[in-house]
């Protein structure tokens, strides 16, 4: 199994996460990725610092999406990215959460649509292709065309999301999937929908990488690793998770309404106050044994990739320690 970090506001500031990134590389992780919320740090700027402070590390964005961020723009940055880096960017490319574009008055109504062709646009764009392109959402003359040599004409696309259709297309389409396995329970299901998707499309399953997206708290001990910027993610993003993941854990929609409301009204502080033990099944927890096994379980459903989330543990940087020290070389077989 490799090793993601993920990374994103929760962390602080733009400086904390490299500082985090820094760290992760020296103690084994294959990947940096970086989340790219609405209103949140840019990941652009962030991984670029942590470009110039890293050697190794595969860096990608979890999730760019094509509604915020146009094609054109996407292509221009993995290109400029991967040069810098000298080739070691991917793309993370999803519709994103549909409420975030209500937030920004933006129409979303064919998102599955807008990812595949924000997709094949990239694509053509990278490996030097005049684009011009007539589909349902973007309409591109014959002066889309890169006016600089990308150093790879094809950077590996992982296709995000939750929802059936979107699995299946990251599994058709995708260099790799980012399922969001939250919970981890997820996982299997989600493999399945990759796998089905690989499958229609005349490809082997194993053409595709499985990255998961989990959040993750270890710490000495169980007690330890149930903190309250795990609970604000849990009551930040767990309305926003689809129904067929949460009733992994027997949770649904209606479970989270009043955590929602909450947040809305009060804010985040009240919001955690509602966030019972079943929701925080949604990430994996406890001490390195107990997220050891939770992982074990991950790879076994297919999972080649963990992308470990915030919030790490009561210390993150103590947390990164422990992970490298006390997972990574076990799941590796070191």
């Amino acid at each position: 199994m490799k090793f993601g970090l993920r990374l994103a506001d929760w962390f602080g500031t733009t400086q904390n996460m490299v500082d985090l990134a820094v760290l992760a590389e020296k103690n084994g992780f294959d990947y940096c990725w970086v989340s790219h919320d609405v209103f949140m740090h840019s990941s652009f700027v962030t991984l670029t610092s942590i470009a110039n402070h890293t050697q190794k590390m595969i860096l990608g964005n979890t999730i760019l999406n094509p509604y915020t961020t146009n094609p054109a723009e996407i292509a221009m940055y993995l290109a400029s990215l991967d040069e810098l880096t000298g080739g070691r960017a991917v793309c993370g490319i999803s519709a994103g959460s549909l409420e975030y574009m209500e937030w920004l008055g933006i129409e979303a109504h064919k998102p599955l649509t807008r990812t595949k062709e924000a997709v094949e646009l990239i694509r053509s764009l990278l490996s030097g292709k005049v684009t011009k392109y007539a589909g349902a959402e973007f309409n591109w003359s014959e002066q889309c065309y890169m006016r600089f040599k990308p150093i790879r004409d094809r950077i590996p696309v992982y296709i995000g999301g939750q929802g059936d259709k979107m699995l299946e297309y990251s599994g058709a389409a995708g260099d790799g999937a980012l399922p969001i396995l939250y919970p981890p329970e997820f996982a299997d299901y989600a493999v399945k929908k990759i796998s089905e998707g690989a499958a229609k499309a005349g490809r082997s399953p194993g053409d595709v990488e499985v990255a998961g997206c989990i959040w993750m708290s270890v710490a000495k001990d169980k007690e330890s690793a149930v903190i309250d910027p795990l609970k604000e993610l849990v009551a930040y993003f767990g309305p926003l998770l689809g129904e067929k993941g949460l009733a992994q854990v027997g949770l649904s929609h209606e479970d989270f309404a009043e955590v929602h409301n909450t947040f809305k009204q009060k804010g985040l502080h009240e919001a955690i106050k509602l966030v019972t033990p079943k929701m925080l099944r949604l990430a994996v927890t406890g001490s390195p044994d107990d997220c050891l096994s939770q992982l074990e379980k991950l790879e076994k459903a297919g999972v080649n990739q963990v992308l470990i989330g915030a919030p790490l543990g009561p210390n993150p940087r103590e947390s990164i320690n422990m992970i490298g020290k006390e997972i990574i070389p076990r799941l590796k077989g070191e």
